[in-house]
């Protein structure tokens, strides 16, 4: 991966963004507002201890649920390729990479394949089924290493650039980030990903952050100078920003008023903001 976007990326998720599910409906059945959202005339805020309740009951059936659906990585294919097992330098890299499987070891899987990206035979001079092999593993580790899945990007292979993309996904929906790591983690992937399908996909997250969080992630979106991006965004603002008061956010300048909005909100209540807090601040250990 080049020095320019591993920084880029590296900058956006910084340190330890240690990875596309809608687990916060923005309205519900009841007429029930967004949590820490400003409320509307005649739609009373539920209450925090409810909140609460209800966000700790959704956040765990959703981990579980991603947990039971994990996938571990299987190097079957790559074992069995001939481009693998014809090759010294190629079978090392299988085998270390088993041997971080084995020991739950990211830091090493990164290191792997950060090796494997400084190489002069990347991307394309290593065998495919071991760039499908290593982006499993990145997949297996989430949100931690999201800088190497995005050098795949680099790949003149459709489906290992497909497949990185779907474990890129996969990392911005990690359960265990808070809403502000998610809001890197997507501006990061904004500075590089140009296709609309998969930038489609990511606004989805911007329902896993609560107001003030989604409100600076979209005027990111508009700084980022991502033009397919910032289109992609302004599809659904209507649908993002729905919930504001006595306007129809249409840019910029519509998002800093709700922004300005929700601030206020959460000064007013404190006990809006924990709950937020509560439910969009991640894992907490």
């Amino acid at each position: 991966m080049s020095v320019e976007k591993k920084f880029l990326v590296l900058a956006a998720v910084g340190l330890a963004v240690a990875g596309a599910v809608m687990w916060l409906s923005r309205a519900s059945s009841e007429g029930e507002l967004p949590a820490g959202a400003p409320h509307a005339a005649g739609k009373p805020a539920v209450k925090a201890e409810a909140r609460r309740a209800g966000s700790r009951r959704v956040r765990e059936g959703a981990r579980g649920r991603e947990e039971s659906d994990k996938k571990r990585p299987d190097f079957s294919d790559a074992s069995s390729d001939d481009e693998v097992s014809l090759s010294p330098e190629f079978k090392k890299v299988l085998a270390d990479l088993q041997a971080a499987l084995d020991a739950d070891d990211w830091r090493a899987t990164v290191r792997i394949v950060q090796s494997m990206q400084d190489s002069s035979e990347w991307p394309d001079g290593i065998p495919k089924a071991l760039h499908m092999a290593a982006i499993d593993m990145l997949k297996w580790f989430g949100s931690r290493t999201a800088p190497e899945l995005v050098g795949y990007l680099e790949s003149q292979d459709s489906e290992i650039v497909e497949s990185a993309k779907e474990a890129m996904l996969e990392a911005l929906g990690d359960f265990s980030l808070s809403d502000g790591e998610r809001s890197a983690l997507m501006l990061g992937y904004i500075k590089v990903v140009q296709d609309v399908d998969t930038l489609d996909t990511m606004m989805f997250e911007l329902n896993n952050m609560r107001p003030t969080v989604r409100a600076d992630t979209a005027l990111g979106i508009y700084e980022s100078g991502n033009k397919a991006a910032i289109g992609v965004l302004e599809e659904s603002l209507d649908f993002f920003f729905s919930e504001a008061e006595d306007y129809e956010v249409k840019g910029p300048e519509e998002i800093k008023r709700y922004r300005d909005d929700a601030e206020r909100a959460y000064a007013e209540d404190p006990d809006q903001a924990e709950s937020d807090e509560d439910f969009y601040g991640g894992d907490k250990d």
